[in-house]
């Protein structure tokens, strides 16, 4: 039986695990396949595929950070070609932003009186991505505060004095670029989006693939009507366990979750069938910005 959990993290983006570790704790817990999901970018794919080499498969995949009036509702990619121009374009894009909002909420920790070192920040990145938790991890290992829940609910949360917004995508936006790619578009985490049967019933139009209907946070209703919405709309249902590292505040195990029987193929088979809208920059004659 195929034990697989596709919504993963590394340090791409803001995972603790580097691809390579994330690999060897999916082999360690004899999972078949994982998704590397990281957030805006795709810099973890091909450091883990290499790694798993015949051990574990590993579909590259991302999660797009989007929002619909003020709430957030973020979209998982899969099967997507990373190497894509436009795709990457976009996403150089978002990355060039939440550099410059890393920066700017560093720059109101030192007005706030609470210096931190950008240079320390960054290195904390590792990759790509520069996110709230490097920032959080920094204030930690400064002893400004005790944890990094500590540094979201005084400083970096959406109330906090140091919390900058970030420029982010539509999901109708986040579903469209991921198809650009050759991906299959996935609804993340229902629990946190508000009145998410709405949510779906907005995006099927516009192309949504999958709901990820089991999740370390769900409960048995929110799981049901995440199933039912599946059902109903034909769509593929997913599972992961969202893993950023270990004892990671809000956070599951790797393998916590773990995605239906025959999910992997449904997606892949969608992913195929799209193959034919994959059109190259070059032959559409203009670039997304």
């Amino acid at each position: 039986m195929i034990q697989a959990d596709l919504h993963a993290h590394t340090t791409a983006s803001d995972g603790q695990f580097t691809p390579e570790e994330l690999v060897r704790l999916a082999v360690h817990l004899e999972l078949s396949v994982i998704a590397v999901t990281d957030h805006d970018t795709t810099a973890g794919i091909a450091p883990a595929q290499l790694a798993a080499r015949d051990q574990i498969a590993v579909i590259p995949g991302i999660e797009l950070g989007a929002r619909r009036d003020e709430q957030k509702v973020d979209v998982l990619g899969y099967f997507i070609h990373a190497r894509h121009p436009d795709f990457q374009q976009r996403l150089q894009h978002f990355q060039q932003n939440r550099l410059q909002r890393g920066q700017q909420m560093v720059q109101r920790l030192a007005a706030l009186g609470i210096p931190l070192d950008w240079p320390q920040v960054a290195a904390l990145a590792g990759g790509e991505s520069v996110g709230r938790p490097h920032v959080a991890r920094a204030l930690v290992e400064a002893g400004y505060v005790a944890d990094t829940r500590e540094a979201f609910d005084r400083y970096l949360g959406r109330s906090g004095p140091a919390y900058i917004a970030r420029e982010t995508l539509s999901p109708e936006e986040a579903i469209e670029l991921i198809h650009l790619a050759g991906g299959v578009a996935v609804l993340a985490h229902p629990i946190y989006v508000p009145d998410f049967p709405a949510v779906v019933e907005r995006l099927v139009p516009a192309g949504l693939d999958g709901i990820e209907v089991y999740y370390p946070a769900h409960s048995a209703e929110i799981e049901a009507r995440a199933r039912e919405l599946a059902e109903m709309h034909h769509l593929v249902m997913t599972g992961g366990s969202d893993f950023h590292g270990l004892n990671v505040p809000g956070k599951a195990m790797l393998g916590s979750a773990l995605a239906p029987p025959g999910c992997v193929d449904a997606l892949r088979e969608r992913a195929a069938n799209g193959q034919a809208q994959l059109i190259p920059a070059s032959a559409r004659g203009s670039t997304d910005t």
